[in-house]
C-alpha cells in the first residue's frame, strides 16, 4: 500500500511523513496519476512519490519469468548488508550530496526472475528511492514500465504543469490488474468505475496547516526538520471520463 492509500485508510505511518518531510506551511501540489484504458490495455503516467505503486502492480501482477531491469536503488540508510542477502547482484557505492549528506546508489542493468526483482521492494524503508525501466524478456506488449533516472522537481503551479511523466508504461487490461493499480491509486473511488470508463485523472492536493516541532536542544535543525510533525488534510480529486468525485482526509503524522 502507498504512502496516499495509507493516509486514505487512515494508516499514515513514516513512509506518509518520509513524503511530507519537504512541504513547510500551506497548500501544496501533491503526486497526480493519469489512466488511459482501452479493451486490451490500460497506459499510464504519475508522478514521483506513485512509482513505487506503479512498480508493486507491475511485480504484482506481470508475466510470470525473466525481466528486464534497469535503474537504480537509492537509499539514505547503509543497507547493503540487507540487499547482499537478496538474489539480484547489487554494488552500492557511497555518495555524498551537497549539503554533506551520504547516500548509498546501487547502479544495474540484469535480467533476473520478476520474484527477485519484486524482494528489492519487499525490503523498502521510507528512505529507500527505486528508479527502475522493466519489461518482460523475451518482451510481451503491453508491458513495460519506465522510470525518470532522476528525482522530479516539485510543481509549482498547476495550470503550467505538464501532464505526469515520471514514471510511465503500460500494462494488461485484466481484472487481476484493475483490481491492484485502483487498490494503489484510488481505493476511495474505484467503485465509481464503469466497465467502459476510458479515462482516470487524480490529484492529490495537501494542505499543511500545523507542524509540530521536537522541543530537543540538542537535535539539529536539520535533525528536528526530518521529525517534525504535520497536520493537515489530503484533498482529492478523481475525475472518471469527466466526471470528478472529491474526497478529503485529514492527517497527523
Amino acid at each position: 500500500m502507498n504512502w496516499i492509500a495509507k493516509i486514505i485508510h487512515g494508516k499514515a505511518d513514516e513512509f506518509a511523513h518520509a513524503r511530507l518531510v519537504k512541504f513547510g506551511m500551506g497548500q501544496h501540489i501533491g503526486p497526480r496519476a493519469e489512466l488511459r484504458i482501452t479493451s486490451s490495455r490500460i497506459t499510464f503516467k504519475v508522478d514521483m512519490d506513485l512509482e513505487k505503486a506503479m512498480l508493486e502492480t507491475y511485480l504484482r501482477t506481470g508475466p510470470e519469468g525473466s525481466h528486464k531491469v534497469k535503474g537504480s536503488i537509492i537509499t539514505y540508510e547503509d543497507r547493503r548488508e540487507e540487499f547482499a542477502a537478496l538474489n539480484m547482484p547489487l554494488e552500492f557505492k557511497k555518495k555524498k550530496k551537497k549539503g554533506g549528506a551520504f547516500t548509498f546508489q546501487a547502479k544495474f542493468n540484469e535480467q533476473a526472475p520478476k520474484e527477485d526483482i519484486h524482494a528489492l521492494l519487499k525490503i523498502a524503508d521510507s528512505e529507500t528511492f527505486y528508479l527502475m525501466n522493466l519489461s518482460p524478456k523475451p518482451a510481451k506488449q503491453p508491458w513495460k514500465l519506465t522510470t525518470k533516472s532522476r528525482p522530479q522537481k516539485p510543481i509549482a503551479e498547476l495550470e503550467d504543469a505538464k501532464a505526469p511523466n515520471f514514471c510511465t508504461g503500460a500494462f494488461d487490461n485484466t481484472d487481476e490488474v484493475k483490481e491492484t493499480l485502483f487498490e494503489e491509486l484510488f481505493p476511495d473511488a474505484k467503485d465509481k468505475v464503469t466497465e467502459d470508463a476510458k479515462s482516470i485523472k487524480i490529484l492529490n492536493m495537501l494542505h499543511i496547516e500545523e507542524i509540530e516541532i521536537p522541543k530537543d536542544p540538542n537535535m539539529s535543525f536539520k535533525e528536528k526538520r526530518k521529525q517534525a510533525k504535520k497536520r493537515g488534510k489530503l484533498v482529492r480529486t478523481v475525475d472518471i471520463d469527466g466526471e470528478e468525485h472529491t474526497f478529503e482526509y485529514e492527517f497527523f503524522v
